[in-house]
């Protein structure tokens, strides 16, 4: 009996002990959001313009999270791959997105399934900004204007334009080119904006909408040649390029629009907490100087409930956009 009573309050010893470490674990856990690493999705791979916001936001979340943020690159698809990850996480806050305007508003018009809805698999949390795209043509093209290019694309055979793959924005900007204007460019789809810039700066295709982050430096160096800005104002980074308006060629505004969401069902407090100090990091002067350096241009969508009437009025526009244009993406 007496080595009973021992053993008993021997093992009631551990199992209070191991009770006071599991307590101790959920009020870790328990805790104000959040407790431990966010993980922010990028659909894309690295380096590219999507990429490099992603990374100056995370740095800027950090010290009001209280807590690392790493990115995690899941390219593939058009963005479908990494955004259809997030969209089926849990709704937790801890994995979050990272997005452009590919699969946060296009991809579920271009695809027959792109593997979720933008508008219900997602919670919006933060607007980022948009960057506009510009038409640029390899320096050695004797194409010097807008309405030079306008007059030849109507008439002359063999013109092409390149994108970074079929449903690209800048294969429908080429499109709503196409359409607008009357010519008869041929789309060369490519696997990313890389190669098809190498392609450009080889002079083996005519033009390309490019995203004036990515195109400035060849501008700059003299490689490529701007003949407008596809925005409704000139850009920061290239002020000396008029848009399209003020050449009296038709535009679409086609840019590429960034921002982060969360899946679908995040609590309240979560949604907020991470919205303020998503804002707190974009409005601080080392993110207005990357937003300046990389012609990001920002607007007053600075809520999340904002940010979902912006995501829902551009799942329409695009929608249209996709119809007239006819463009699929497989």
């Amino acid at each position: 009996m007496r080595n009973f009573l021992k053993l008993f309050r021997a093992r009631s010893v551990v199992a209070c002990t191991l009770c006071t470490f599991a307590l101790a674990a959920v009020a870790q856990t328990d805790g104000p959001f959040p407790t431990r690493l966010v993980t922010v999705v990028v659909p894309f791979t690295a380096a590219g313009p999507t990429d490099a916001l992603a990374r100056a936001l995370t740095q800027g979340m950090r010290q009001g999270l209280g807590q690392p943020l790493v990115v995690d690159n899941r390219p593939g698809a058009g963005g479908n791959i990494g955004a259809a990850h997030v969209a089926k996480s849990a709704a937790d806050g801890y994995t979050l997105l990272f997005g452009s305007s590919g699969p946060l508003v296009i991809n579920t018009s271009l695809y027959k399934n792109a593997g979720f809805d933008p508008l219900k698999d997602f919670t919006p949390i933060a607007y980022v900004g948009e960057i506009p795209n510009v038409l640029v043509v390899n320096a050695a093209s004797s194409l010097r204007t807008l309405p030079e290019l306008v007059s030849h694309a109507k008439v002359q055979e063999g013109l092409t334009y390149a994108s970074s793959g079929n449903g690209s924005t800048n294969h429908l900007a080429g499109e709503m080119f196409n359409r607008n204007v009357g010519a008869k460019l041929m789309h060369v789809p490519y696997k990313g904006t890389a190669p098809a810039l190498n392609d450009l700066l080889g002079n083996q295709v005519t033009m390309m909408y490019l995203d004036v982050l990515t195109a400035a430096p060849h501008i700059k160096s003299g490689k490529l040649r701007p003949l407008g800005v596809a925005a409704a104002r000139r850009s920061t980074v290239l002020p000396d390029v008029p848009t399209f308006r003020e050449q009296g060629v038709p535009s679409m505004d086609l840019g590429v629009a960034f921002g982060l969401v969360g899946p679908a069902g995040l609590q309240k407090d979560v949604v907020e907490r991470l919205g303020a100090v998503a804002q707190a990091a974009l409005h601080t002067p080392e993110m207005q100087e990357t937003f300046a350096r990389q012609g990001v241009e920002t607007s007053a969508i600075d809520t999340p409930k904002k940010y979902a009437d912006y995501l829902r009025a551009q799942v329409e526009s695009w929608r249209e956009v996709v119809r007239v244009t006819g463009a699929k993406a497989d």
